[in-house]
């Protein structure tokens, strides 16, 4: 069995400086000292510097941290902090940055625009503030076990998406499959919304168009993380001109920024904050322009764009009986992806994929599942999900919320049965059914392994999956299906899954959830961290993945007219 993951706790500044716990009172104070442009600005830096994003980095390494720790410290706190990054300690994270950026954008009133810069100093106790409000006190005295449950979600979920395992670029990528892929080849009946005509539409250009922008942003800000030496500070700015580089108009230049940035007028951001992660503006926002240049705050959220708008600010410009048929599309080309998935990397020898397969002599010849993949005797039963837990929810902290969320979106549902209880509802017809109603290939089932498949984060995140296997378990009536074992039910999120695609690629996919229960009895570890097959980081051997990266960077090169100096 795998030890369990090692939890590190960041340095927050009242320890560091041996005063009280900071209040957002004292932080905001803090940075009323300084023009909101000269924080942003040195956010955007610091991403680069700390070369936080690619290859799913969000922690600042052992050498920069030696580095910087001395240079951005009160000199009388400089030798208590070089103890701390001796030791191994986290002390500059992605985390910090959003917090400090999602703030400076909040304040109101600002500074005057006067200017002036923020000493290193200043900066350095501005970082380890904005960790030590990233916190929520725990409340530990629940007496109902789901509730408690429920509770470590709703604690976990909001750190769970800032430390992200996930490569950013992938996010991306993935898009434009769905986009490129996925979507024309769905059955025609699928095919309700042309997304490209909805994109244009509330737009005003189009979205390849804009595919190859988001696609251009990202590689200039990779170049950068990648070009950076230790000790260089950045000036972090992309010249707006850059883009006479291309074949682009000034209107049409000027609109794709406008979808991406903020500028010192659209702010203060005024939306309502659900919790200390709640990063929505930015993350609708993650470029700041000034003058002929735009500073990219946050690489994540910037290579993330290409999704918000597309699905996001498409879907909310539309009337909400049209905008739910949209997510259901969206639902769809979801489970096509991971259909997709298997189809393209799982070793067919060991794994047989069968996507929506049906009961045989159902009158409604109903799906058995969204995709089955039978492992020589072993049936894994998989639901995809798409749903996304909103941010009223996921930075809430409310366990109460959470767990409605997942009762709703992932066990129960509402007018329909979800998840948990559509995997359920097919154990029941595989062990009770007339073996003549079940696919041929299904009728020596000896093991069923039930599978929910998130797009959201939660499904892999921390105690998620030990809370959706008690509600699978407590409505799970074994003694009706004596002759197939029925295994706990794995949830992973989509990232998880094309991590997984090594794996799949050689063994059977069975394999790789049996390790993930038998690494994690208890199920409350986030994937990764109760995988021995399944690692942290970039996902490996994806090769189809990389042969459409390079068609979309052919693409842009083609199209959007990219020429040298």
């Amino acid at each position: 069995m795998a030890p369990p993951p090692e939890l590190k706790v960041w340095l927050p500044w009242s320890e560091l400086n041996g005063s009280p716990r900071l209040t957002i009172e004292e932080f905001r104070s803090a940075l009323r000292d300084y023009p909101r442009s000269a924080i942003l600005i040195a956010c955007a830096r610091f991403s680069t510097i700390f070369r936080f994003g690619p290859e799913a980095n969000t922690v600042a390494s052992q050498e920069i941290n030696e580095y910087w720790v001395p240079r951005l410290m009160r000199p009388d706190l400089v030798e208590k902090a070089m103890r701390e990054v001796k030791n191994g300690r986290p002390i500059f994270f992605q985390g910090q940055l959003r917090f400090l950026a999602a703030e400076a954008m909040r304040l109101d009133p600002a500074p005057a625009e006067n200017g002036s810069q923020v000493p290193d100093w200043a900066l350095g106790a501005l970082l380890l503030g904005a960790g030590e409000l990233l916190y929520k006190q725990h409340v530990s005295n629940l007496a109902d076990e789901l509730d408690a449950m429920a509770n470590l979600v709703a604690d976990f979920l909001p750190t769970f998406e800032i430390d992200s395992i996930t490569d950013p670029f992938l996010l991306f990528l993935r898009f434009y499959i769905y986009l490129n892929v996925i979507i024309p080849r769905l059955p025609e009946h699928l095919r309700v919304f042309d997304v490209e005509a909805e994109f244009e539409k509330v737009f005003g250009f189009p979205l390849r168009l804009y595919s190859q922008f988001v696609y251009a942003f990202t590689l200039h800000a990779m170049t950068e993380r990648d070009q950076i030496k230790l000790g260089d500070v950045p000036e972090a700015g992309m010249p707006i001109s850059w883009f006479k580089k291309t074949i682009l108009t000034q209107e049409q230049i000027s609109a794709m920024f406008d979808t991406v940035c903020c500028r010192l007028s659209d702010l203060p951001d005024r939306k309502a904050v659900h919790g200390y992660a709640d990063f929505e503006f930015l993350k609708d926002h993650p470029y700041l322009r000034v003058d002929d240049k735009v500073y990219d705050i946050d690489y994540e959220y910037a290579v993330a764009k290409l999704e918000s708008g597309a699905l996001w600010r498409v879907a909310m410009s539309m009337p909400n009986v049209r905008r739910l048929s949209y997510f259901g599309f969206w639902g769809d080309v979801f489970e096509e992806y991971v259909n997709w998935i298997f189809e393209s990397y799982a070793d067919k020898n060991k794994n047989a994929h069968y996507p929506a397969p049906r009961y045989l002599n159902d009158k409604d010849n109903k799906a058995i599942c969204d995709v089955l993949v039978m492992c020589g005797s072993t049936a894994v039963l998989i639901e995809a999900k798409a749903a996304t837990c909103a941010a009223s929810v996921r930075y809430s902290g409310d366990y109460k919320l959470v767990r409605e969320y997942m009762d709703r979106r992932l066990v129960e549902g509402t007018d329909r049965p979800v998840g948990v209880l559509q995997l359920l509802t097919a154990i029941d017809n595989i062990g009770t059914m007339p073996r003549e109603s079940l696919p041929e290939w299904l009728r020596g089932v000896k093991k069923i392994i039930p599978v929910i498949i998130t797009k959201d984060d939660i499904g892999s995140s921390w105690v998620t999956n030990a809370y959706l296997n008690a509600r699978f378990q407590e409505k799970l009536n074994r003694l009706k299906y004596k002759k197939i074992k029925i295994t706990p039910l794995v949830s992973m999120n989509v990232a998880s899954l094309e991590r997984a695609v090594a794996a799949m690629a050689e063994m059977a996919f069975s394999d790789i959830m049996e390790d993930r229960i038998h690494e994690d009895p208890k199920l409350s570890r986030p994937f990764e961290a109760a995988s021995s097959l399944v690692p942290r980081g970039t996902a490996r051997k994806m090769h189809r993945h990389i042969e459409i990266l390079k068609e979309c960077g052919e693409e842009m090169q083609a199209d959007f007219g990219m020429v040298e100096g």
